[in-house]
Parts: structure tokens; C-alpha cells; sequence
């Protein structure tokens, strides 16, 4: 239902100890002779405690083998840009005092693409069902079934989020206006706010961050009950009848006899079996199965950029930038939400470049199977790099 709040899927992540310290070319030679596979290489004690030297030397040749020869290392800020005929990977490496490798992380390796038709071939590779749309100030770049509504998870919170916001902008609401949290509201993770205590008080403002930032699923029923689920339902152009809080469809996920029926009911039942759903909230074990069409919240992609862009500049909006790589050099600012479950999969970002440009690049999969979530970072950072390469 979620996104992890970091997007840096990694091969390695290790981190250990304070007081790094070396010069560039220093941390450069130790990365490469890292890639190059030097087990002499110093490791800083810290470093060995948290991940073993066998370990790390696993993890960096299953890296090799991925990427090849390294052919160049550039520096990008405090980062490094690892370079091979077939893909680039983000890197951070640090030495402490003693020219011992203390810090070292790699991003999930993003295939090089000779152009926009090559990056789209990736994503038309990640699953069955896939679309994708990028706009820039409102020209379309590249688009493939960006009309056609498929499943996209948590991405529907941007609706509930927009019925918000419309609300604070006419003065019938405001971001400090204090809601409780009530047992019907509870929800399973994504999000911590299903562990606050009954009749929590909270702001809008922190409830929709947690929605928006951390996928909060209990804070997007909270604000859903708040606001109203006719008029999520409508803002998202979905048939009030089919719009489901996340208890409910986390009960028609483990209740397959109620999903069933939910799915055989005509319309005018449908929300008595959604009430019936979210009686119980089921045990997390219970709702780890692929996804079933027909109970999701279906999007195209045109509607979620739509909504998207009057949100973009709002901070909550802008605290995960989720699989888009912060860059001062190419964004000025990255607003991002998403949505997965077993077999789904959607980005949203919503950018402006350095030169004041605004973009909307969406994808989405959907699949009867687990979409790799590496392979579809990796794949949406080149497509990302084919657009921003265009005139």
C-alpha cells in the first residue's frame, strides 16, 4: 500500500561511525578499487561490525557483474556518478582519519539508454499492464495509455489531498484545525498513526503529511471520514459506489468470500459489503496476496498529474521526493506520491527544473505478479534522464 519514505534502493547500504574525513581523489581511487575488486582495500573497524568483509565483497561482485567495467567516476556534490557502457550508478564512499573506507552506499544501477524510445522499452518491460505520461508545462513529451484508468494504490491520496486543500483555500478549513482519531479509522501500515491511542488529536496539516509523506494509511481514513468519502470519490472520478477507504479494502483483501461477493454485487450493494468490510481490521499476515482487479482505486494517469500539479508546491507535498534524484543543478523543487502493492505500482512526480519549467512524469504497473521495485527505479530515473536530455 505504501513506499518506503527513501528511495534509495540500494545494493549496499552501509553506514558506520563519525569523523570521515579524505581528500576527493582519495575517496575516488577507494571506490574504484572497490569496483575493480581490491579485497586489500582498508575497511574501517565500525564499518566490518555493521556489514562483514565477506558480505560486502558478495554485494560488490553481484554489483560488477550487473554493471561491468567501470569506466569513469564523475563527482555530483557530496555523491559520485559511477559510469560503465551500460549503466550509471549513484555512489557515496567517505574515509575517516585513517584512509579507511568508513562510509559506502550505491543507488540501484540505471541503465544507459541512447535516447526517449530505449527508456520507454524499459518501462514497457516491468509488467503486463504499463503506462506512463510526461508533461512539460503542459506538452505532452512522451505518453503511452496515460487516459486509460488502471490500479495505482496509494497515488489516490493526491484526490484526497485535493478536496483538502480546496477546502483550507475557501476558508472552510484550516491546517492547524484539530480531528481525533477514531477505532474507525484505523488502518494497517503504511504509517504509524494506526498506533497513536483513541481520540488522538491531531492537525490537518500533520495528518495529511503522514498521508501524503509516509503513506499514512489510518491518517488517509481520518481525512477521507473528515472530508467526506462522496467527495474524494467524485475529486478522483470514481463512482461513490466503488470508492474504498483503506480498512475496507484491506477486509476485502483478506476476505475472499466478501470480495466475491463485493465484486458479483450490483452497485447499489456494493457500499453495505464495504461497510461490512472494515467491521474488522484484518491481521497484516492476511493481506500480503497479488492484486485483485476490481478492488483498487483505478486512475489514469492525465487525472493524478491533473491533480497533482495545484499541490506541488505545497511542503508536505515535497518531503519524499520518492524515486526522483534530488539534483540542485536540474530541480528546483520534487513533489512525489506513489503507490504499490503486490503486483502495482505507480510514481508521481511533479518537478520544476532550474529554469522555472513544470513537469508531471507518471508511471504505472500493474502485473499478477511482484513488480521488482529496483528494476522500476532504475528504469524510471533513465526515463527521467531521456527526458530532461530533450530540447
Amino acid at each position: 500500500m505504501g513506499f518506503r519514505n527513501a528511495f534509495w534502493v540500494a545494493l549496499a547500504v552501509v553506514f558506520a561511525g563519525a569523523g570521515v574525513a579524505a581528500a576527493a581523489e582519495e575517496d575516488e581511487a577507494a571506490l574504484l578499487a572497490l569496483l575493480a575488486g581490491d579485497d586489500a582495500v582498508a575497511l574501517a573497524p565500525a564499518l566490518v561490525a555493521e556489514v562483514p568483509r565477506e558480505t560486502l565483497q558478495q554485494v560488490l561482485a553481484g554489483l560488477r557483474d550487473q554493471i561491468g567495467a567501470v569506466e569513469d567516476i564523475v563527482a555530483t556534490g557530496e555523491d559520485y556518478q559511477v559510469e560503465t557502457a551500460s549503466h550509471l550508478v549513484r555512489a557515496r564512499i567517505a574515509l575517516d582519519g585513517e584512509g579507511r573506507v568508513a562510509v559506502l552506499w550505491f543507488d540501484a544501477p540505471e541503465p544507459r539508454v541512447g535516447g526517449l524510445a530505449e527508456a520507454e522499452a524499459l518501462l514497457a518491460g516491468l509488467g503486463r499492464k504499463t503506462a506512463w505520461l510526461a508533461l512539460r508545462d503542459g506538452e505532452v513529451l512522451a505518453a503511452r495509455e496515460s487516459d486509460v484508468p488502471l490500479a495505482v494504490g496509494s497515488a489516490f491520496k493526491i484526490g484526497v489531498l485535493s478536496v483538502l486543500a480546496e477546502d483550507i483555500a475557501a476558508g472552510r478549513r484550516d491546517w492547524a484545525d484539530v480531528v481525533r482519531l477514531a477505532p474507525r479509522h484505523r488502518s494497517l501500515p503504511t504509517g504509524r498513526m494506526q498506533d497513536f491511542p483513541e481520540g488522538a488529536p491531531v492537525t490537518l496539516h500533520s495528518v495529511a503529511l503522514a498521508m501524503i509523506a509516509e503513506s499514512d494509511n489510518t491518517a488517509t481514513d481520518l481525512l477521507i471520514d473528515t472530508l467526506g468519502a462522496a467527495r474524494v470519490a467524485a475529486r478522483l472520478e470514481i463512482a461513490p459506489e466503488d470508492f474504498l477507504s483503506t480498512r475496507a479494502f484491506f477486509g476485502l483483501k483478506a476476505d475472499a468470500a466478501l470480495r466475491e461477493a463485493w465484486l458479483a454485487a450490483p452497485v447499489a450493494e456494493r457500499p453495505a459489503l464495504a461497510a461490512r468490510a472494515a467491521e474488522q481490521l484484518p491481521a497484516p499476515a492476511q493481506v500480503g496476496g497479488p492484486f485483485v482487479p476490481g478492488v483498487e482505486w483505478t486512475l489514469p494517469l492525465d487525472r493524478l498529474c491533473a491533480l497533482g500539479a495545484p499541490l506541488a508546491e505545497l511542503p508536505l507535498m515535497q518531503v519524499n521526493p520518492g524515486p526522483v534524484t534530488p539534483d540542485p543543478a536540474l530541480w528546483q523543487r520534487i513533489a512525489y506520491k506513489g503507490g504499490s502493492e503486490p503486483g502495482v505500482l505507480n510514481f508521481t512526480a511533479l518537478m520544476r527544473d532550474v529554469r522555472g519549467r513544470d513537469w508531471c512524469v507518471a508511471l504505472t504497473v500493474n502485473d499478477g505478479a511482484e513488480i521488482p521495485l529496483s528494476e522500476a527505479v532504475a528504469d524510471f530515473g533513465a526515463f527521467l534522464r531521456a527526458l530532461t536530455a530533450l530540447p
